[in-house]
């Protein structure tokens, strides 16, 4: 009994200002406003939207001095939301008031109804755009229904308010996808509440949810949530359907290794010895189904005693880890963009592993370096080396010996000296045979350098040391003798 009294007093404070007309805006048509504008059944958290315009009918201008929703008290559930003026916008708030309405001029705003609770709450729009306001205003009673709106079904069933809606675990670079449905179990249409876009991340929205303004009773609307790892472990979000959120949740794993053809290593060493280069390539018993990334690694095992590795067995980089890569249809690899690695055989007896990996598969390849016999890189010779005061034998006369070398099983022992005439004849007293066994192992076990010496040895001379123009070097190990060609001064 209170609404049609109270609308009765509207009626009479509404013919007051007859030079501006209220009207409702719907598809670009404007209809007479009445006394009650009735946004019908809203959905809670949901918004429903009703355009008005003003328009002065007279031959004078005219200024909308004062628009107000919800009187001294503001509303909770109707604002003044924007205008399609620019001079009226801004919230629930107006600004720049006055504003001009030119003779035959319009001004349009819109009011937005959102119910936070089941009811029927209602509040009163009061206009004026007259000089005085008393008694040429314009009042309009606002009312709307709250309704408990659109359920969310997830598989047909409810999904309360706060649900966590969980994921299965995905791949990383895998997306998941579930789908709700907003449905209308009532038997009124019902306004789609606000859904507002997730932040940049893992989860996303789409679905015909997101740009549909009602359902009808007995449809629904499809909201969809994509869940698309981007890294392992647990990722979490809000979906918010209105005034109700409800939690995301979902967990990122590592995609299986792709399944690919059995790697074998080719060694292309010619000379399995020491102080040598050699290199390696990879192939596939089958062209590969995707592309992917590999590791060949080299390891040492020592053949000689007290002797665990030796520093100079790498790859080309110094390292003894090198990757490759393999493209899809592909049964060849690549080392950084060539087919070969190579790699030294360093200066130790002894074994050489190389273990490849691609993805679960592994293969195998040795390389054996033989005890050898001292090698030699370099001997040169000099006449009349000076020498510190405190070497035993030191002269002003004296020939030099330099040889270079490495030696595999670091067992170097005796050493014999023979010095040649231009004659080709030994001179005396012949062959000078040494004991080298100790210097060579006190230098092996201080040496960082694996089997590689350098020998030095300075003979003193008795007479005219232009008369030595050659001599040569024998070298004895464990895997027995090697001779120097003549070495010329």
């Amino acid at each position: 009994m209170i609404r049609p009294l109270c609308i009765l007093l509207l009626i009479a404070l509404s013919t007051a200002s007859a030079q501006v007309t209220l009207s409702t805006v719907a598809g670009g048509v404007a209809t007479p406003a009445g006394q009650v504008y009735d946004f019908g059944n809203v959905a809670l958290g949901a918004t429903a939207n009703a355009d008005f315009r003003l328009s002065n009918t007279g031959s004078t201008p005219v200024y909308l001095s004062y628009l107000n929703v919800g009187g001294a008290t503001p509303s909770p559930y109707f604002s003044v939301v924007c205008s399609l003026s620019p001079d009226l916008c801004g919230g629930a708030q107006l600004q720049q008031l006055p504003i001009l309405i030119n003779p035959t001029g319009t001004l349009d705003f819109t009011v937005q109804f959102k119910p936070l609770l089941l009811g029927s709450p209602s509040t009163t729009m009061t206009i004026c755009a007259a000089d005085v306001c008393e008694g040429n205003s314009i009042s309009v009673l606002l009312v709307g229904t709250g309704v408990p709106g659109l359920s969310v079904l997830w598989n047909n069933q409810p999904v309360g308010v706060g649900q966590t809606i969980t994921f299965s675990s995905v791949q990383v670079g895998s997306s998941q996808t579930i789908a709700l449905q907003l449905a209308n179990q009532t038997r009124s249409p019902l306004s789609v509440p606000t859904i507002p876009a997730l932040p940049a991340g893992v989860f996303t929205l789409s679905g015909s949810a997101l740009t549909a303004t009602s359902v009808a009773p007995g449809a629904s609307a499809e909201l969809d949530i994509t869940f698309a790892p981007t890294e392992t472990g647990l990722a979490v979000g809000t979906l918010t359907i209105g005034i109700s959120t409800y939690g995301l949740e979902g967990t990122g794993v590592a995609p299986p290794p792709a399944d690919f053809p059995s790697p074998s290593i080719q060694l292309n060493a010619p000379n399995a010895a020491s102080a040598q280069q050699g290199s390696l390539t990879v192939t596939l018993a089958s062209p590969a189904a995707a592309s992917g990334a590999g590791t060949v690694t080299l390891a040492f095992q020592s053949a000689v005693a007290g002797v665990s590795d030796d520093p100079a067995i790498t790859f080309a980089d110094g390292t003894r880890s090198a990757a490759f890569t393999v493209s899809e249809g592909s049964a060849a690899t690549q080392f950084s963009g060539n087919p070969t690695i190579s790699f030294g055989t360093g200066t130790t007896a002894g074994t050489l592993n190389f273990n490849v990996t691609l993805g679960s598969k592994t293969g195998q390849a040795t390389l054996t370096i033989p005890a050898a016999l001292i090698g030699i890189d370099a001997a040169v010779a000099a006449r009349n080396v000076a020498c510190a005061p405190s070497v035993v034998y030191c002269t002003t006369t004296n020939v030099q010996l330099q040889v270079n070398g490495w030696d595999n099983t670091r067992s170097a022992s005796q050493l014999t000296f023979t010095f040649f005439d231009s004659s080709g004849n030994a001179i005396a007293p012949g062959n000078i045979t040494v004991d080298a066994g100790s210097a060579f192992n006190q230098y092996f076990g201080a040496s960082d350098l694996a089997g590689v010496f350098g020998l030095s040895a300075l003979f003193p001379v008795t007479g005219d040391t232009d008369l030595v123009v050659a001599a040569r070097v024998q070298l004895t190990n464990s895997a027995g003798t090697v001779e120097t060609a003549k070495i010329t001064f």
